[in-house]
């Protein structure tokens, strides 16, 4: 009988068909899941900028008040000017009260050195959409890219002052919406481009009408002006260095895991080839 000869090139065929055989079983599972894990992990850090999803931090903001505390501070807030900072409520539309024109008239007026706030912190969105009592009244830094703004009339003028200019500001993806009544007009900018900065007092939160007709809610501030921020870097997730050392850990290991997931599968066989035998 006759032995068939084997050439080299269907010897190789034949192995790289079984090497990739061999992972189409539990190896083939382990590495395809890996993979989705890289892949997830890097959804993540595209989508949240390497910050913490919004409704994560608004549960520990939810944690962090307490009952005795928003009630302490809302009696605070209460006599203050009168009570300006609850006329109106929460969640109101927009309107000019007594109490927002008294607020008005402390802003345009003589600012006393003991009123200057030298270094504000920034303002807490995801805190104020829970619980607004808890900066209310407070002076905050605040930034973002301006979505909309135009000239509002005053129904009371306040001094010199006949209107304010209403500006909506939002992070770099168009979200975490801030409206705030600017007194001085605003310097020359590029809508929805130049990242601007204001620092403020928080008044309340305040409810209106989308152009697409959502209603929505955010909060609502009151400054003096708004200035531009120079040479603003773009927000990316990568802007850390921190973030990249992460990346490059989590790829490593990975990249790890589908070596070792290789190397355990059994070997095919090797197929050797022998002289044909003559009898």
């Amino acid at each position: 009988m006759v032995s068939r000869h084997v050439s080299p090139k269907s010897r190789f065929a034949r192995s790289a068909t079984a090497s990739l055989s061999g992972l189409g079983g539990g190896a083939g599972r382990q590495v395809y899941g890996l993979g989705l894990l890289l892949l997830a992990m890097l959804f993540f850090m595209l989508t949240f900028r390497g910050k913490a999803p919004p409704v994560l931090d608004r549960v520990f903001a939810a944690q962090s008040a307490t009952e005795p505390a928003i009630a302490e501070r809302r009696q605070v807030t209460a006599g203050m000017l009168d009570g300006a900072y609850h006329d109106p409520a929460d969640r109101a539309p927009f309107t000019q009260t007594p109490g927002y024109t008294r607020l008005l008239r402390m802003l345009t007026d003589h600012v006393r050195p003991g009123d200057i706030v030298a270094d504000p912190p920034l303002f807490d969105r995801n805190l104020a959409m829970v619980y607004p009592e808890l900066q209310r009244g407070e002076t905050v830094k605040v930034r973002g890219i301006v979505a909309a703004y135009w000239a509002e009339i005053l129904d009371n003028p306040v001094f010199e002052l006949h209107d304010v200019w209403r500006v909506f500001l939002t992070d770099g993806d168009g979200e975490d919406g801030i409206v705030i009544d600017v007194m001085n007009r605003p310097p020359a900018f590029e809508q929805q481009r130049d990242l601007v900065e204001v620092t403020g007092v928080f008044y309340r939160l305040v409810t209106y009408e989308s152009e697409g007709g959502k209603v929505r809610e955010i909060p609502y501030l009151l400054a003096r002006s708004l200035v531009v921020v120079p040479d603003a870097p773009r927000e990316s997730p990568f802007n850390s260095s921190s973030l990249v050392i992460v990346l490059i850990g989590l790829s490593a290991m990975v990249i790890w895991g589908i070596v070792r997931v290789i190397k355990a599968r059994p070997r095919p066989q090797g197929i050797r080839w022998r002289a044909p035998h003559i009898n």
